[in-house]
């Protein structure tokens, strides 16, 4: 079994004077193993550029340990520590070629020419920069730029691979593509990366790991699957694609399902929290692929469509309920089911493993 390779131990970033003190960071623990590409994900403020920042240097803690292959980096000057960062901007250097951007680490490090030349070429013809080694940054495609600030990173060896973000910049087909290579070379190198966004579909599709931050603390830490199948809270669960939540109560518990009165109608899901019980209140989190329009039937939830759009490989409803709660509903493959318009009256049953139960948060 891997061991963690990058440790965060209470780890704590402040700001303010005592009376007013605003923690960026709070207290947050996490392991990285050898490897792995781990993403910090959450909204604007969570504090996980904060986060980030501390494990490169650049801002001091208040308090906790950065650990790096056992050892604490935390009174090491960034540019001694190895981490390397690949930046939202590129930061290239205008006025430079494409090797001498990517050597110029090399060279403060004072290589020799016949290493810094070999180093350079391997990482150019791993990335895909062939042949480009004598344009200038403003010669560049964004993607290209992208690639020669991630090869100025990789170049130096670092034993963590920093990202900020660092796909920001690119419109919305080459961010798709550009993920996918970095996955692709992170997996073949096998350098343990942590990677910052607020894009879920690309913490999704990138990492070993999610880490939802909130407020500056960690909300959920898991595969990508486990926090989109079962979120440890509504925050987690709303903030990781689309959920429609219904509020209910427990009405019945087997060895295997709970089920749950919603609208005067029972929904059966699988038995995730062993300790839900008969009359606890629930929400239940219903993401939109998981629930099925259907002709109205006395046993189903009945709502009235409210908008369809049909999308060729998806039919996209909004239903409107008799309590005014709209939810959600995505079908796919839509030519193999029936199709509803606005205002028909439907009935909706649930893929009951799709289901997540969770505890109300009502006060």
């Amino acid at each position: 079994m891997k061991q963690n390779y990058l440790e965060l131990k209470k780890l704590a970033k402040s700001f303010g004077k005592e009376d007013e003190t605003f923690f960026a960071v709070d207290h947050i623990d996490l392991g990285v193993k050898e490897g792995d590409l781990v993403t910090l994900l959450g909204p604007s403020g969570c504090g996980k550029t904060t986060t980030l920042r501390m494990i490169a240097g650049f801002n001091t803690p208040t308090s906790g340990d950065v650990l790096i292959d056992g050892t604490s980096v935390n009174n090491i000057p960034p540019n001694k520590r190895p981490t390397a960062m690949v930046f939202q901007n590129y930061a290239l250097f205008p006025h430079m070629t494409v090797f001498e951007n990517i050597a110029y680490g090399l060279r403060i490090r004072k290589e020799s020419p016949e290493d810094v030349k070999r180093k350079v070429s391997d990482i150019m013809n791993l990335i895909g920069l062939e042949n480009l080694e004598d344009r200038q940054p403003r010669q560049l495609s964004g993607g290209q730029q992208q690639r020669v600030s991630l090869a100025r990173a990789m170049v130096m060896e670092p034993k963590v691979l920093l990202f900020d973000e660092p796909l920001s910049n690119l419109d919305a087909k080459l961010r798709v593509s550009t993920r996918l290579e970095i996955r692709k070379l992170q997996q073949r190198v096998g350098i343990t990366s942590v990677y910052v966004t607020h894009d879920q579909e690309e913490a999704m599709t990138l990492s070993d790991k999610v880490v939802v931050m909130n407020r500056g603390k960690i909300e959920q830490i898991g595969s990508p699957s486990e926090i989109y199948s079962h979120p440890a809270n509504r925050f987690v669960a709303g903030f990781i694609g689309k959920a429609n939540f219904l509020e209910s109560v427990v009405v019945e518990v087997t060895d295997e399902q709970i089920i749950v009165s919603y609208q005067g109608k029972n929904i059966a899901a699988p038995r995730w929290d062993k300790k839900l019980k008969v009359n606890d209140k629930v929400v239940v989190v219903a993401r939109p692929e998981s629930i099925i329009p259907e002709l109205p039937s006395e046993d189903l939830v009945e709502g009235i469509v409210a908008n369809s759009v049909y999308f060729g490989s998806q039919m996209l409803y909004e239903v409107e309920l008799p309590d005014g709660k709209i939810l959600q509903i995505e079908v796919a493959d839509p030519q193999y089911h029936v199709q509803f318009e606005r205002g028909h009256k439907v009935g909706l049953s649930f893929k009951d493993r799709s289901l997540h139960l969770l505890p109300s948060e009502e006060k």
